[in-house]
Formats: C-alpha cells, sequence, structure tokens
C-alpha cells in the first residue's frame, strides 16, 4: 500500500514540477539579487523578480510539467491569467497563516515559513494541475462523440 502510494506521488509530473520549482527559486533569488545590485529598491527589486520567477514558473510549468500542448494566444491568456490568480491566492493565504502563526500564537518564524512554504507548493501544484492546466477533452469541447 505504501509502495502504491509513492508511485501515485511520486511519477513524472511531481518530480518534474519539484525540480522546476527550486529553478523557479534560484531565477527568482538570482534576478533579486542583480535588481538589488543594480540598485533598484528592495520593494521594486522584489516585485520585478517576483514577476520573473512566475513568469518562468508558468512557462516551464505549461511545457515540461503539464504537458500542455495548446499555444494559441486565448488558451495562453486564460493559462497565464489563472496561474497568476492562483500564485496570488496562495501567497495571501501564506501570509495571512503566516502573521497568525507567528504574530497571534508566537510561533518561531523560520519554521512556520517553513511549514506554509510546504503548503503553498501543494497548493499551487493542486491549482495548476485541476484548474490552469487541466486537460480538457476535445470530444467535449467540440461536441463530438
Amino acid at each position: 500500500m505504501i509502495t502504491r502510494l509513492i508511485k501515485k506521488f511520486l511519477n513524472r509530473e511531481t518530480v518534474s514540477y519539484l525540480f522546476f520549482g527550486v529553478l523557479t527559486t534560484l531565477v527568482g533569488f538570482g534576478t533579486y539579487w542583480l535588481f538589488s545590485e543594480a540598485g533598484f529598491a528592495v520593494a521594486a527589486a522584489n516585485t520585478l523578480s517576483s514577476a520573473i520567477a512566475i513568469l518562468f514558473a508558468f512557462f516551464t510549468n505549461k511545457a515540461f510539467v503539464f504537458d500542455s500542448k495548446v499555444w494559441k494566444l486565448k488558451t495562453v491568456s486564460r493559462e497565464l491569467l489563472s496561474f497568476v490568480a492562483g500564485r496570488l491566492l496562495t501567497y495571501f493565504m501564506e501570509t495571512g497563516l503566516l502573521m497568525l502563526l507567528v504574530d497571534y500564537f508566537g510561533l518561531p518564524n523560520l519554521y512556520c515559513k517553513a511549514g506554509t512554504m510546504v503548503l503553498v507548493t501543494v497548493g499551487n501544484y493542486i491549482i495548476s494541475k485541476f484548474a490552469v492546466f487541466r486537460k480538457i477533452d476535445e470530444n467535449k469541447k467540440t461536441g463530438a462523440i
């Protein structure tokens, strides 16, 4: 039973999601460092690096993780909007949870951040898989039987 669960959750999709998640983190940190070194204010550097990291995550998730094959402008626009909305949702959920755990309950900041990062990663995966890059049956879409 445990082996079956491991095989179910450790597949090409989840492993590639984690791999590209690490790369996205590196892109975010790297671009933040570059913007900081270039003299950008902290808020500007963070905003720009976050935007670049989200775009990197979107395109790698689309192409390599969820194997979304449709590159029509309408489809990509819908997916990108959904992707960004999902990331904003998990960002605000994480921020609220951190404020509750750290500010209200007085729990250790970094442990809480580590825990919420796990929840955000799982949440982002679920949103991406089932809302953003969901597989649409072409027969249902066209009305064919």
